[in-house]
């Protein structure tokens, strides 16, 4: 039995390669040959060898993690969105940390110092609206960052996501062709949260094109939850006038209005369209089936790792990525009555 923890030498031993060829193998796979590469894996486990991370840290004045900060962890988009970070960021050897804000402002900013002094090589923001103590913070610690999810109000910032505004225009119009001229909107706090106001800024356009607005009054603020939603759809029920479509920002709060819906005996989408933003996979399957948005998760993580790994090694990165969305139709939305 081994009375002591296997080093790289005996890892390069037992592998008949070098030293140096070893620990390139370890820490930069892709710089190696296969059959080299081969041989050091096999002898990693032969030997249950494990790196110090922390030692490997010092010597090269790196620690290969990066850190995401997301607004919640109880919406599946973002729990969709983690995984599509962490399969990229993998496939480069680098390690995701998370934490969330509950989009509380100086929570976020907390996080962002907490990871800079653990060392992260770069950080993954939600949106475009930040404590401009964030990137005071991040400009001073020199540390590169992708803003994810939205291109709105992106100015300087490297940012990779779609048009919150362009999407709010897609439900609208789809509700107007249906013939919706009153209408009402369920989103999350909109303070600092720029995904929500550009969401309804869209709503608005294509309302005003119509010669329509959309009051204040109709505009109802909730937790995004599924109990949000069904505090909404009480709200928005009690409107005068009562609305003949109920748009949510997105899906969360849509499903959790469509199950109030059903409780109270209110059709979807006969005596009321919903419509979300985002389309979870949960939306598919509900009953009705949800119109919504569709996002380019899967994309927009990929790319938001993408970007920030080309800022951390040097490389070149595009500023500005704005990646297309649709409008899903399904069963929630009809003609108005």
């Amino acid at each position: 039995m081994r009375s002591e923890k296997p080093k790289l030498r005996d890892v390069a031993q037992l592998a008949g390669v070098s030293l140096g060829s070893a620990s390139r193998a370890l820490s930069a796979p892709g710089q190696v040959k296969a059959t080299t590469l081969a041989k050091v894996e096999a002898a990693v486990q032969a030997l249950g060898y494990v790196r110090d991370g922390a030692a490997r840290a010092l010597a090269l004045r790196r620690t290969f993690s990066v850190a995401a900060i997301f607004p919640t962890l109880n919406n599946p988009i973002y729990a969709d969105s983690i995984q599509a970070l962490q399969q990229r960021l993998n496939q480069h050897n680098y390690q995701l940390l998370i934490a969330s804000h509950e989009y509380d402002r100086e929570r976020e900013l907390a996080s962002v110092r907490n990871f800079i002094d653990r060392g992260v090589e770069g950080l993954l923001l939600v949106g475009t609206d930040h404590h401009p103590a964030v990137f005071e913070a991040l400009r001073l610690a020199q540390r590169p960052y992708v803003l994810m999810w939205s291109v709105d109000a992106c100015a300087d910032h490297h940012c990779v996501g779609f048009s919150n505004e362009q999407g709010g225009e897609l439900i609208a119009r789809h509700l107007l062709q249906l013939g919706h001229r009153h209408l009402a909107v369920l989103c999350g706090q909109r303070e600092h949260n720029e995904r929500a106001r550009f969401r309804i800024q869209g709503i608005r356009r294509a309302l005003a094109a119509a010669g329509l607005e959309l009051p204040e009054s109709h505009i109802i603020e909730q937790p995004f939850t599924l109990e949000g939603g069904r505090a909404g759809l009480h709200a928005a029920l009690a409107l005068n006038p009562r609305p003949s479509a109920l748009i949510g920002t997105t899906d969360l709060l849509s499903l959790g209005a469509c199950d109030e819906a059903r409780r109270l005996g209110v059709a979807v989408p006969e005596g009321l369209s919903v419509t979300g933003f985002d389309d979870i996979a949960f939306s598919a399957v509900a009953h009705p089936p949800l119109t919504t948005v569709s996002v380019p998760i899967e994309a927009i993580g990929h790319q938001s790792a993408d970007t920030l790994i080309a800022q951390i090694e040097g490389r070149p990165a595009q500023a500005r990525t704005c990646l297309e969305i649709g409008l899903v139709v399904r069963g929630s939305t009809g003609v108005a009555g």
